[in-house]
């Protein structure tokens, strides 16, 4: 391949491409996310089930920009972005059995970081994993706690310039069923018969 390469001329072309400015990620923990717990009971006071226990799942997470500083003389900005978490709660019985249903749930909250982003870059802030729980039943409150993974990244579309080789060309596709493959060229004419042997 590289003998190849060094046959062709070596060429110094344009291209536009979104550059990278900066990237990094962030886990953040939020605890006690407070949900009110009114389960009917024969009193007013009545605490629930002994064996009471709480599901959380969570439904969706995003993140966006909604502020950002004026870059310092390093093209470095303050940026802070607007994380918003739709989840859902459970609370089972000890049988297993659904007692109350909270499916509509949400919480949000600003977080700030430096990155570098001059004039004329945007940004792209990522949930890209997330977990909810262990979820608690304190008095008539249900307190859960949350993990998010954030990556942000700051992005600007420019033009550069590269080597090149030339344009690329494709390479032959594997197979991914089970056929046989197809043969180029073919098996054109039958087999030789092997020579006979002497004793």
């Amino acid at each position: 391949m590289e003998a190849e390469r060094s046959k062709q001329q070596l060429q110094t072309i344009c291209i536009e491409v979104p550059k990278v400015y900066d990237y990094c990620f962030q886990a953040e923990r939020r605890e006690n996310i407070c949900t009110p717990l009114e389960i009917p009971s024969s009193g007013p006071s009545d605490p629930p089930p002994v064996a009471t226990t709480v599901k959380c799942r969570i439904k969706n997470a995003c993140c966006n920009e909604v502020s950002r500083s004026k870059p310092d003389a390093s093209g470095r900005s303050n940026v802070t972005f607007a994380i918003v978490v739709d989840y859902m709660l459970r609370v089972v019985d000890g049988e297993g059995h659904v007692i109350k249903r909270f499916n509509d749930l949400a919480f949000s909250f600003t977080k700030t970081v430096l990155l570098c982003a001059p004039e004329g870059t945007m940004t792209n802030c990522e949930i890209v994993n997330a977990t909810c729980g262990p979820c608690l039943i304190l008095c008539n409150l249900i307190s859960c706690t949350f993990d998010l993974c954030i990556v942000i990244q700051s992005v600007a579309i420019v033009k550069i310039l590269v080597p090149s080789y030339g344009f690329c060309t494709p390479a032959l596709c594997e197979q991914v069923s089970p056929e046989t493959p197809f043969v180029c060229p073919p098996e054109l004419f039958p087999p030789q018969c092997p020579p006979v042997t002497k004793d």
